[in-house]
């Protein structure tokens, strides 16, 4: 299992969706585990953003688009896996 807010792969691995399983339990399993990623990802921004402190000069704007990109990654991943198990 990947860390939750990590990335599990690399973005060209992302778009080959031969590599889904095509078993619906398994599919199902790897969303929940992505929803569970999704939910990390999600509280870590919210967090950055309230770590910034613009007039203390804090400012977290590469972090949280990092965490943002990595999102939506996430909701991809997710949303591919939902999909392969309605076809399925």
């Amino acid at each position: 299992m990947t860390p939750p807010c990590a990335a599990a792969s690399s973005p060209i691995e992302l778009l080959d969706d031969s590599r889904l399983p095509v078993d619906p339990e398994a599919l199902r399993v790897e969303i929940a585990d992505l929803e569970g990623r999704l939910a990390a990802c999600e509280a870590a921004i919210r967090s950055l953003v309230a770590e910034e402190n613009p007039a203390a000069g804090r400012f977290l704007a590469a972090e949280i688009h990092e965490k943002k990109q990595l999102r939506m990654m996430l909701r991809y991943q997710r949303d591919l896996r939902v999909a392969r198990l309605n076809r399925a």
